[in-house]
């Protein structure tokens, strides 16, 4: 039998790090990062996009500016999705997030006060189908009500600093970004809150993690950027925290099914974190699903109504559960103040699955170790 071999897959996260890098663009002077398409950048099965940025509303230059953090698709009219400031032609403060499904457009409008994003300002947005929502750190400002359908994916590049061409660069950010993320599913506000202090990378489940550090890297999905026109990487006053060890791994690979499920989680497994979800990507939708829970797994994979079972079955625990609309599968945790730094857990998912060989299909395995 083959044996499980993990995979480090870990959000790794250095004490406070002693300088932080980012990048600052200028409206009006052309310069974005830019990621070729991928299905990964139109998450069918929900999204959070976030960044740390700061805005400078007084050196806007005057006429029509859309100030963007990051758009899908750059064709005019054929976005999936944005985060930008509708400054139009008047200056105007407010930061919308606009997502758009095969049959309705669904925008959040937060309006701000002048100078208000001048420090380090986090900012995520999200899309589950039941609704679009905005995040000014860590809290819901503004809120959408949805459709329940996916995001739709018409093809087409991710911007990072800037939206369309149209006009030139009006649509250039005006101001610093830092740590710009994109997670399959919608977060919650405890999950954003717990999470957005720490610098991420290699963070397992189609997570993509743009730290910005003289690159476009993406530290954890591999959908790496390019640098275009002019992308100054400077030194900012962001202070993070990243932890010493790695804490997830990803071991052995999913089982044939539909579409290949993904294990991740919704925070970072540290003591005392309530808001830890096990979470389960890319199965169908309102599907019966279970998550197991264990503190580690299997030497090798144990064959299981067609899947591979991959965790440790003497320690297994399991939770039955649905699937979202739009197939996410997710189990609160929560890790009490008392667990010890360096517990591992591993978790996986399965779900009723008419193209399994018989009829189920299962994710990877994934383990936390605890900061």
């Amino acid at each position: 039998m083959k044996h499980l071999t993990p995979a480090l897959l870990g959000a790794t996260l250095a004490s406070s790090l002693p300088a932080q890098n980012g990048i600052t663009l200028t409206n009006g002077v052309d310069g974005f990062l830019e990621i070729p398409y991928a299905a990964a950048v139109v998450p069918q099965s929900g999204i959070t996009l976030e960044a740390w940025l700061t805005y400078d509303d007084t050196t806007l230059p005057t006429g029509w500016r859309f100030p963007t953090v990051a758009r899908q698709n750059i064709a005019p009219g054929q976005e999936a999705y944005f985060l930008r400031i509708n400054a139009g032609n008047t200056g105007a403060r407010t930061l919308t997030w606009k997502v758009v499904t095969p049959t309705g457009a669904f925008n959040c409008n937060w309006p701000f006060a002048s100078g208000q994003l001048n420090t380090w300002t986090h900012v995520a947005a999200t899309w589950d189908g039941a609704a679009a929502r905005l995040f000014v750190n860590g809290a819901e400002v503004a809120t959408a009500n949805g459709n329940g359908q996916p995001l739709y994916d018409r093809g087409g590049v991710l911007r990072i600093g800037k939206g369309d061409d149209s006009g030139g660069p009006i649509e250039v950010w005006n101001g610093q970004l830092d740590e710009v993320r994109l997670w399959p599913f919608a977060r919650t506000a405890a999950e954003i809150t717990q999470a957005m202090p720490f610098h991420l990378a290699s963070v397992p489940g189609l997570v993509s993690t743009w730290n910005l550090d003289g690159s476009g890297a993406d530290s954890s999905g591999g959908l790496n950027a390019t640098v275009n026109f002019t992308v100054p990487f400077t030194t900012n006053t962001l202070t993070l925290t990243q932890l010493a060890a790695p804490s997830a791994l990803a071991v052995g690979t999913s089982t044939a099914g539909c579409s290949p499920l993904r294990m991740t989680f919704s925070s970072l497994p540290q003591a005392g974190n309530a808001a830890f979800a096990a979470v389960c990507t890319r199965s169908s939708a309102n599907s019966v699903a279970f998550l197991a829970l264990a503190f580690g797994t299997a030497p090798a994979p144990l064959p299981i109504f067609g899947i591979d079972f991959l965790l440790d079955l003497g320690s297994t625990v399991l939770f039955v559960t649905n699937s979202s609309p739009l197939g996410v599968a997710r189990q609160t945790i929560g890790f009490p103040s008392f667990i010890p730094q360096g517990q591992t857990f591993a978790f996986q998912c399965g779900f009723v699955d008419a193209c399994g060989s018989q009829g189920f299909a299962a994710s990877d395995a994934m383990i936390t170790i605890t900061q």
